[in-house]
C-alpha cells in the first residue's frame, strides 16, 4: 500500500472513532453512511496479474474513489476492502449508483476479473450500539462480517456487469 493509502486508512480511522463517540452520546446524531467495496475472490487478483500488479491496480481503484467523491467524502484502503464514510440526509440509490460507476470505471483498465459486492449502511444509534466501546477497526471488522443483516443496501456485480 502506498503511502497516501496508509495516511487516508489513519484518517478514516480516527474520524470514524469520532462518529462512534457522537452516535453514542448523542439522541441526534450526523448522518453519515458507510459504504464497503468487497472482492469477492481474493485469489483471481493474484492469478490474474501477480501480486505485486494486484496491488498496484488496487491502489488506482482507490486514487479512483477518491477523485470520484466529494473532499467531505473519505476512502480508506484496507487490503482488497475499500470503506467510504459520507455525509447524507437519507440513504438513497444515488450512491450505489455513484460508487457502481465509479468501480465500473475503475475496473475497465484495471480490476475487471474481479466480482464484488458494494453495502451500503447507516451510522444510526441502533448499528453503533451494537459494537458498543468498539475501535473504529472492530467495528468495521464487525460490519464486514454482519454486512449482510445491517446493510441498508446491497448491490453484487459480477465482472461482466
Amino acid at each position: 500500500m502506498q503511502q497516501e493509502d496508509i495516511d487516508s486508512h489513519d484518517k478514516f480511522l480516527f474520524t470514524l472513532e469520532w462518529l462512534l463517540a457522537v452516535t453514542q452520546r448523542y439522541s441526534d446524531p450526523l448522518q453519515f453512511g458507510l459504504v464497503h467495496i468487497h472482492y469477492k475472490n481474493l485469489g483471481i487478483l493474484g492469478e490474474t496479474y501477480g501480486a505485486k500488479n494486484a496491488s498496484r491496480k488496487l491502489d488506482d481503484v482507490s486514487h479512483s474513489l477518491r477523485k470520484a467523491f466529494r473532499k467531505t467524502d473519505l476512502v480508506a484502503r484496507d487490503g482488497t476492502d475499500f470503506w467510504i464514510l459520507v455525509p447524507y440526509t437519507q440513504a438513497s440509490e444515488k450512491l450505489v449508483d455513484k460508487v457502481n460507476d465509479t468501480i465500473k470505471k475503475a475496473s475497465q483498465d484495471d480490476l475487471h476479473v474481479a466480482e464484488h459486492d458494494i453495502n451500503i449502511f447507516s451510522l444510526s444509534q441502533d448499528v453503533v450500539k451494537i459494537c458498543e466501546g468498539c475501535s473504529g477497526a472492530e467495528f468495521l471488522a464487525y460490519i464486514k462480517i454482519n454486512r449482510t443483516g445491517l446493510a441498508l443496501q446491497k448491490k453484487s456485480l459480477a465482472h461482466g456487469d
